[in-house]
């Protein structure tokens, strides 16, 4: 079992002073009361980056500071709001591997091994990693609105590399590899965490449907005059029409293979993948997901995405937490 992710903690002669994770700090404010997880009681987190609120401030250099944990992500809040005693062992880029069996990181074991008979509250974001969602989408990052990539010798979308003959190669591995270990990722939770409410959050859209696409697309690119002095544009949005489309469809599929998964495990899937389609990276009003900024050097010999690209924003975070808190209460309360 990790320590640390609590600070503060202990008791007041006046009133209960609950252990809340940084940065939200002790309080005496009565936390929300819920009847099968009471105050006090072991909360575990679990997932990847999207979990761990990477690209947020406030890093909690834990399990290890490479995972790119933010004492904001939404089990802290969660922690926040129900007085828990959090175990936060979420970590950016884990996989279903890395939740069960895998080390991720040297001296970091699986996360599943924080689970016990005495945790109360699970929750999990998995499967994006499994699919390589986000290393497709970093790779997709595209000279105009009809292409080419930066990355696919001129290829004129990232569509254009994975379907072939009609066979699209991440699609398959979804339905497949991803969808078998999300399976066995739930199974593996519920048999280490016998006693604990368990609730696997969904990803919020990335790549909007039709209706949330604007008539012109999305396109806001990633280069200007700037960039030849290593200077990047912020909130960029490099993804041509076609990907757009392409790449909906592919987190549509991940969407429905993980609650698929989670209606034969028996486990509350929060689904915000349609709720969010408004406020997507594409969006310029409200977006619950940042647009991507660059960063590299003006030859474009070198280009990293800045952390938390393509990922939930602080709006963003405050949603998944409402979600996640609702769904905890029903469970619960």
């Amino acid at each position: 079992m990790l320590a640390g992710s609590i600070a503060g903690g202990g008791a007041a002669s006046a009133a209960p002073m609950w252990p809340v994770p940084a940065p939200y700090p002790s309080t005496s404010a009565p936390a929300e009361v819920l009847a099968d997880v009471p105050v006090g009681s072991e909360y575990v987190a679990l997932g990847d980056s999207y979990s761990a609120g990477y690209g947020l401030a406030d890093p909690t250099r834990l399990p290890t500071a490479a995972c790119g944990q933010s004492a904001q992500d939404y089990p802290h809040r969660i922690a926040a709001r129900f007085g828990l005693a959090l175990t936060d062992v979420t970590c950016a880029g884990a996989t279903s591997k890395v939740v069960t069996t895998g080390f991720q990181f040297r001296g970091v074991p699986p996360q599943v091994r924080a689970l016990s008979e005495r945790t109360r509250l699970v929750t999990l974001t998995i499967g994006g990693n499994d699919a390589d969602l986000f290393g497709t989408a970093a790779s997709c990052l595209a000279l105009s609105a009809k292409g080419p990539v930066f990355s696919g010798r001129d290829a004129p979308s990232c569509r254009s590399t994975l379907v072939s003959d009609g066979v699209d190669q991440l699609g398959a591995k979804i339905q497949s590899r991803v969808a078998l270990g999300i399976a066995e990722t739930l199974a593996d939770v519920k048999a280490a965490a016998p006693n604990a409410v368990i609730v696997f959050l969904g990803y919020p859209a990335i790549f909007p449907d039709a209706d949330h696409t604007p008539k012109g697309g999305c396109f806001r690119s990633a280069l200007d005059l700037g960039t030849l002095t290593g200077s990047f544009p912020t909130d960029s949005y490099p993804f041509t029409n076609t990907d757009v489309r392409y790449l909906h469809g592919v987190q549509a599929a991940l969407n429905d293979v993980s609650e698929s998964a989670a209606r034969a495990a028996g486990v509350r899937f929060v689904d915000v993948f349609d709720s969010t389609q408004a406020h997507s990276a594409c969006a310029t009003k409200r977006p619950y997901v940042s647009g991507v900024s660059l960063d590299g050097t003006g030859d474009l010999r070198r280009i990293d995405l800045e952390p938390g690209a393509l990922h939930p924003n602080q709006r963003g975070v405050a949603y998944l937490t409402k979600r996640v808190a609702a769904a905890t209460r029903a469970l619960a309360g």
